[in-house]
């Protein structure tokens, strides 16, 4: 990492380098794009893994800093020794874990925590003692972003959150990456036929993704359109029993895992019908890349989905529980073509203007530098 004197230097604390889920995605995608003339930027990431491949290739540097036992009293030192050799002046973290130790790390320092939640429910899962902690921690960092507006409305409530350094910067997307295209040879490569439909979820293989409803409903599609297919992508975090579940179910040979895939921008455009079956979410960036490429998106009708999919305009919701209405709604876009189109085109109007990666970049550069002017104000009064 550079020393210059020029440079802000920014640490961003991630819990795990395992997978690109949607939080680490957001992260990758601020750092490709900050300015290397203004910006040297660390990775610390508190559990090893693939991603830290991705991070390297693009010349950034990595740490990865995991505790040794459940009580590791050195682990916090390490991170603090690890930001104070690299001259480190300011910290983003993301998600609950990151903010406690990069609080603790950062204290009795000259350096200033910046911290960017993902969603509401992952705060209203913590128990008593850990909420407040959270708003402890909250109340004392130097800045916060919400990345999506009910998070942001849901500060502005909590008496423990100053809306003063509370800033709202949604996820964007690399429109330059997502774009409508035929994908014919992808979709023959893998095995399918030019007639075949197929409605594909984009999501790790976790509980609250709930992708068994979407399975269930599948099935129940399979009944009736005969040459269609469910294409699931993402690791399997569930050591195999949403495989095991598929087995047991009425069209599970048109059923398909493909783990974790570094072509995701091609696999969605050889999607008819985009599903996001989550049981909560913050701000997915699944469907917004879906979107982007033109695919018609069906979402479950909760927080974070709802905040981007208006039902029968830009797409289709449904009750996360009820796997019959899902099924109806996945045939509706594919019986009609006229909604096809619609939700199409106005999914894809919607994300050019509201979520360009370019603009929420920008907005997180003015965010870091207005925290780092705070620093270089505090050194001149000091030297008055």
């Amino acid at each position: 990492m550079s020393n210059t004197g020029k440079k802000i230097r920014i640490a961003f604390i991630l819990w795990s380098l395992e997978g690109m889920g949607g939080s680490e995605h957001v992260v990758f995608d601020i750092v490709r794009k900050l300015d290397k003339d203004l910006f040297d930027v660390l990775v610390i990431g508190l559990r090893e893994g693939l991603i830290r491949n991705l991070y390297e290739k693009i010349g950034v540097k990595v740490e990865v800093i995991s505790k040794t036992r459940k009580y590791d009293f050195k682990f916090v030192q390490r991170i603090r020794n690890v930001l104070i050799k690299e001259n480190i002046h300011l910290v983003n973290t993301h998600h609950f874990e990151p903010l406690l130790y990069g609080f603790l790390a950062t204290r009795m320092t000259k350096i200033r925590l910046i911290h960017t939640e993902h969603s509401v429910w992952q705060y209203l899962e913590l128990g008593f003692l850990k909420k407040k902690l959270s708003d402890f921690l909250l109340w004392n960092t130097d800045e916060i972003v919400a990345i999506s507006k009910q998070l942001f409305q849901y500060y502005r409530d909590n008496p423990f959150v100053s809306i003063s350094k509370t800033h709202l910067i949604v996820n964007g997307i690399d429109l330059s990456r997502y774009k409508c295209e035929d994908n014919t040879q992808l979709k023959k490569k893998l095995g399918f036929k030019k007639k075949d439909i197929l409605i594909g979820m984009n999501a790790n293989l976790r509980p609250e993704k709930n992708h068994k409803v979407l399975i269930s409903a599948f099935s129940k599609l399979s009944e009736t359109l005969k040459d269609a297919h469910l294409v699931l992508v993402g690791l399997d975090c569930m050591g195999g029993e949403l495989h095991r579940f598929a087995a047991q179910i009425k069209g599970s040979d048109c059923i398909h895992f493909l783990g974790y895939r570094k072509d995701v921008t091609d696999l969605l455009n050889i999607f008819d019908v985009f599903c996001l079956s989550s049981l909560n979410e913050g701000l997915p960036l699944v469907i917004l890349e879906a979107m982007a490429c033109g695919v018609p998106v069906v979402g479950s009708d909760v927080m974070g989905i709802n905040e981007v999919i208006t039902d029968n305009e830009n797409g289709l919701l449904f009750p996360y529980d009820d796997e019959k209405i899902l099924a109806e709604k996945i045939k509706l876009i594919l019986k009609d073509d006229s909604l096809r189109s619609q939700l199409s085109k106005a999914g894809l109007a919607y994300v050019k203007e509201k979520f360009c990666l370019d603009d929420k970049v920008i907005e997180y550069t003015d965010l870091y530098k207005k925290v780092f002017s705070t620093i270089q104000n505090k050194k001149t009064d000091d030297h008055r």
